[in-house]
């Protein structure tokens, strides 16, 4: 028997926040530092449907009142709170717009809970090989030329799903990739979790509800100062097609939803809301500090299109080992990579602080040479096996080494980000072989066995 008097999860949060950690990571109110007079008052807001509460499934006042505030806020038709996260709205716009049996155009690195909610759906995926950012050597979107020959070839398709910005902060011509879906009749729904900032300043990428999406969901925790979980939907066109909308979000979402995530929520939206001209100055300034920090304490920098994410790099270094430099500073990155680290900064407003403290110290190491990043062709793709045909199909585990050629099982993602390396129904090349070993090295999502060498396959 186990010892039920200990609170494993709760003694390490509160061993992390006792460490006085610098987060340089989601969600965005950087552990209560933004907008602290809103944290304060937290556990005498952890209600339910009360009288005067309202009810988010079925909203006539105050939660009425707030999501009216975000649709204005956001200059979209209508806009709903999200406390199951992105995940929970990706699922519900897709089983609203998507049939089964019809097709869905999606890139080949959309995050899994999209390729969930295709499954749960019973929609066929049509990938799409993204560009690589030659800088940083990570995917970037698709090309329009693209999206136009799949759509000639597929001329069925229903339903377009984007991913802008990436999660590294760089963008892509989203706007004509949507055009060209309106050309041909198809409802456009983009993943943007890591934009729901860029409404507050001209020098932020343009939001893809500027651009002519359909329907954009948007991950607030991730660099607004809400909770973790707490997102938007926003529909951008009001078409016939979304009045099951919320019927699918109260099958996703919680029957108690969290009042404090919908409170963060609504006080993000006033946040941005009231961001002023004086606070993209602070913010630039706070910005410029960081840049001049990391340069002197020799560190190589790139900087992606979203201005609130910052990539750093040191010759003879993993982005792995860089990770652990700076957590033994007390700097928590968002994430690692071979190649280089991954930072966000808070969105602050004026008369807000978040200026680094201690140096860094990384001896120089030799540079060691590497191979340029190598892009995959331009194209189509399919599932090996059709979701409709994986659920009554026997299942066996095989040695990654004997795994070439079957069909994958199971879906194992990185995480973060949540890009499957190995996508549920796709064969497995000897491409997947490395890349999967590489994995074990790392935190995954999936791969039941792979610790072992093993991965379940389909007979």
């Amino acid at each position: 028997m186990q010892n039920q008097s200990k609170m494993p999860l709760v003694e390490q949060l509160d061993a992390h926040a006792q460490s006085c950690p610098i987060s340089l990571h989601v969600p965005g109110h950087k552990g209560g530092a933004i907008s602290p007079e809103v944290w304060q008052k937290c556990l005498k807001w952890d209600v339910t449907e009360i009288t005067g509460m309202d009810d988010l499934h079925h909203a006539e006042e105050v939660i009425l009142e707030a999501k009216l505030l975000l649709a204005e806020c956001y200059g979209v038709k209508k806009s709903r709170f999200l406390v199951n996260g992105t995940s929970g709205g990706s699922l519900a716009v897709i089983m609203t717009t998507l049939r089964r049996g019809e097709k869905v155009l999606i890139p080949r690195d959309a995050h899994k809970s999209i390729l969930h909610g295709i499954e749960l759906a019973g929609g066929e995926p049509i990938f799409l090989t993204p560009q690589l950012h030659q800088e940083i050597g990570t995917s970037n979107g698709v090309t329009p030329e693209l999206v136009t020959e799949a759509l000639h070839n597929h001329p069925e398709v229903k339903l377009c799903i984007f991913t802008y910005p990436s999660y590294y902060g760089t963008t892509f011509n989203l706007q004509k990739c949507i055009q060209i879906a309106h050309q041909f009749g198809v409802i456009v729904f983009v993943d943007e979790a890591h934009g729901a900032h860029f409404l507050t300043s001209s020098e932020f990428p343009k939001s893809a509800v500027d651009l002519g999406a359909d329907i954009v969901v948007q991950s607030a925790h991730k660099t607004l100062p809400a909770l973790t979980m707490g997102s938007y939907l926003h529909i951008v066109h009001d078409l016939p097609i979304f009045d099951k909308l919320d019927y699918y979000l109260q099958v996703f979402q919680s029957s108690s939803p969290s009042y404090l995530i919908m409170a963060s929520l609504d006080a993000a939206r006033k946040y941005v809301a009231t961001y002023s001209d004086a606070d993209i100055e602070a913010f630039w300034k706070m910005r410029a500090k960081w840049l001049k920090w990391l340069t002197k304490n020799k560190f190589e920098l790139i900087l992606p299109d979203d201005p609130l994410k910052i990539i750093v790099r040191k010759p003879g270094y993993t982005g792995y080992e860089l990770q652990e430099i700076f957590e033994a500073n007390s700097y928590f990155p968002e994430l690692a990579d071979e190649k280089q680290l991954l930072l966000i900064l808070p969105l602050i407003k004026k008369g807000m602080d978040f200026t680094p403290i201690n140096r860094i110290y990384s001896p120089e190491r030799k540079a060691v040479a590497t191979l340029p990043y190598e892009e995959g062709e331009p194209g189509t793709s399919k599932l090996a096996l059709a979701y409709e045909k994986m659920h009554d199909h026997p299942t066996d585990f095989v040695l990654l080494d004997d795994a070439i050629g079957l069909i994958s099982a199971e879906t194992i993602s990185l995480y973060p980000p949540g890009i499957p390396t190995i996508i549920r129904g796709e064969r497995l090349t000897e491409k997947h072989l490395p890349e999967l070993t590489n994995l074990q090295k790392h935190h995954y999502q999936g791969g039941e066995k792979l610790a072992t060498n093993y991965i379940r396959v389909f007979r």
